[in-house]
């Protein structure tokens, strides 16, 4: 049975008005500093977000996103949506054509397809990193 709820991952920058859309309100869990491709600095939101809303929310926070770029996605043990502008992919975990399908739709926005490791995404936050490591400490 799925999980009641679904983790969502935002980059700060890749929102167009620079803020959450106001749905969002009450969700936000924590915000910490990455390094996407190991150079460019960012900001990650992470929320909580109740399963019976997460499709409405995908597509509020695809229209809230930047043109080219970015993406945002939402996820627990079984599915993964995937925010790009204007579109949302729901990739059921495991499969591989809806995997490769939202690595192409990624591409029509410019991301680079290193940035769009869902696969990996169910078992490691952010598989575009550098190292892993097992605990950090900043």
């Amino acid at each position: 049975m799925a999980s009641p709820t679904l983790r969502a991952v935002v980059i700060t920058q890749s929102l167009a008005g620079g803020a959450l859309p106001e749905a969002f309100a009450g969700m936000e869990d924590r915000r910490y500093p990455h390094l996407l491709d190991a150079h460019t600095p960012i900001e990650i939101i992470e929320l909580t977000v109740p399963a019976e809303r997460a499709a409405a929310l995908a597509l509020e926070l695809s229209a809230a996103l930047k043109p080219q770029l970015y993406y945002a996605h939402m996820l627990n043990e079984e599915r993964m949506l995937v925010a790009f502008p204007r579109t949302v992919v729901d990739i059921p975990r495991g499969d591989s054509g809806a995997i490769d399908h939202a690595r192409r739709v990624g591409a029509l926005f410019d991301i680079p397809d290193e940035q769009m490791r869902f696969a990996e995404m169910w078992d490691t936050d952010h598989p575009d990193a550098p190292a892993q490591p097992e605990a950090s400490t900043r």
